[in-house]
């Protein structure tokens, strides 16, 4: 019995044939179409495989089959011959919901209508595969895939854009106003996107990595992959918000657009003693080329993937006892688009205001503040720390698994109208998991992981403005300040999510 999986792993004779995965392969993208969502933390899957995931994602420092080289590439010097595959359905259920303005707040510059929006619900696949040689009692390579992303939809509302202000109050359908006026009148300026009033937003990204790992010793492996990414975006529902973007024909209702990029990611994995394993992985950030259709809501064009260090402890506490520790560190504040925040009266000044007076103006200057500058608003996420924690037991043939982890949440807690957006505020995850080894080179695996229900409440400051006006009481702008009068966005999320996998090995 040794500290990094639950049976030794290198005992079947290696191989050098690549074999044919091009079927899998197939499948997988065909099964990716669809707009994904999952448990997540912010963008990140909490764990890679099935047997991560019924450990609320622990397994850094564990070889357990070929899904574990999906986070660890060390894991391959680990294992033998081996393939896995892994298909989850994801059932996320979230939105968020609007409330009553005070009794006093006359002028608004964003108000939401007071309901509630449903805008994270449905059924969604999420695949894995991986694959694995052993080249030698040294050498081990392989190659494996991953898909991930986010889908939000909300309908059936409208919003208010400069309420209060002659002519050019809009009330529009739409939760963000991106669809026709309620009526001509209240409308005069064309400030409604006139377009989707379906607001949403699907992202499916999908990581190609090939791994090679070393034994260096008997205790001690290093792996490195490169990988390759792929990104589909599609944006829908803000069209109101074209008239405050630098590129107002690139924010929304244009499809999809295609991205890939990639970087590479490397790890280790130590037996430090007989009854201790330790594990290391970093993945770089993957940079992507350009969403062309997307560059006025996009900051910069680009949607890079963020930097992920994991460091992993497992220790073997009686046979066949297993206790797994994990660190999961996310660097979204690295990505300007995920991490610029709405700064409200920034945002009034720099851009709102200043578009509103020249709306009748052909076109318009660039603004820092607007949407797609470099110092534009994003979707306000911070770095998250991620920690989990995971049990594996073992009877016979059946391995019994369980976890909990806590601090996935990146969204900070003054970003209103980027929750009601992308409500991605999960925080805690519990999961259950078992394994059946049957035959003996193949096991069949089962995990349940809930992404535990998160609700946040956050002021929309854009609500409720005060007029600044010179001493000639010409109007000169708004004062955005946070006040009880303000309306408040309460969103919420949770998600269950089972998944299924097989693993084999051969000779």
């Amino acid at each position: 019995m040794n500290a990094i999986g639950s049976r030794h792993r290198h005992e079947s004779r290696p191989r050098t044939g690549a074999g044919n995965g091009s079927r899998v392969v197939a499948l997988i993208l065909l099964i990716c179409i669809s707009a994904p969502a999952r448990s997540s933390n912010g963008l990140n899957a909490p764990g890679n495989g099935t047997v991560q995931l019924g450990m609320a994602g622990a397994g850094t420092a564990m070889a357990e089959d070929a899904s574990a080289t999906l986070r660890n590439p060390a894991a391959g010097a680990w294992l033998s011959n081996s393939r896995s595959f892994d298909l989850g359905v994801a059932i996320p259920d979230g939105g968020f919901r609007a409330s009553e303005l005070g009794g006093n707040a006359p002028f608004g510059l964003l108000d939401l209508a007071p309901a509630q929006s449903t805008s994270v619900t449905g059924f969604f696949p999420v695949p894995s595969f991986a694959r694995n040689w052993r080249i030698n009692d040294q050498f081990a390579a392989g190659w494996g895939l991953t898909a991930s992303g986010l889908a939000t939809e909300s309908g059936g509302s409208t919003a208010t854009l400069a309420r209060g202000v002659p002519a050019f109050e809009a009330r529009c359908n739409g939760s963000f106003g991106g669809g026709q006026p309620l009526s001509a009148s209240t409308d005069l300026l064309n400030l409604c996107g006139r377009s989707q009033d379906k607001l949403g937003v699907g992202l499916m990204q999908v990581l190609i990595s090939g791994h090679g790992a070393y034994r260096i010793s008997p205790t001690l492996s290093v792996g490195m992959a490169p990988v390759v990414a792929l990104q589909l975006l599609k944006t829908k529902g803000l069209g109101a918000f074209a008239a405050f973007s630098n590129e107002p024909d690139r924010v929304t209702d244009n499809g999809n657009d295609f991205s890939y990029g990639g970087g590479i990611r490397v790890g280790l994995l130590w037996e430090a003693m007989p009854s201790v394993g330790v594990g290391f992985a970093y993945q770089s950030r993957l940079y992507t080329t350009e969403f062309n259709q997307y560059r006025g809501t996009i900051i910069g064009g680009s949607l890079d993937f963020a930097p992920t260090i994991n460091v992993g402890l497992q220790i073997l506490v009686a046979p066949e006892q297993r206790l797994l520790f994990d660190i999961e560190h996310i660097a979204y504040s690295g990505i300007r688009p995920l991490a610029n925040t709405v700064d409200p009266q920034r945002f009034t000044d720099t851009c709102f205001v200043p578009r509103l007076i020249g709306r009748s103006l052909p076109n318009p200057q660039p603004l820092d503040g607007c949407l797609g500058s470099p110092n534009g608003p994003g979707f306000g996420w911070q770095s998250v720390t991620v920690y989990k924690f995971g049990y594996q037991g073992r009877s016979g043939r059946l391995s019994y698994r369980a976890g909990y982890s806590f601090g996935g949440n990146p969204v900070r807690s003054d970003q209103a109208l980027p929750v009601a957006f992308a409500p991605a505020i999960t925080d805690q995850h519990a999961s259950v998991g078992l394994s059946w080894r049957w035959p003996q080179r193949l096991s069949v695996n089962w995990a349940l992981i809930y992404s535990v229900a998160n609700r946040v409440s956050i002021t929309n400051a854009l609500s409720n403005a005060t007029p600044t006006v010179l001493q000639d009481g010409t109007l000169l702008g708004f004062r955005v300040d946070e006040d009880p009068d303000d309306q408040v966005i309460d969103a919420y999320l949770s998600v269950w999510q089972s998944q299924f996998g097989l693993a084999w090995t051969f000779d």
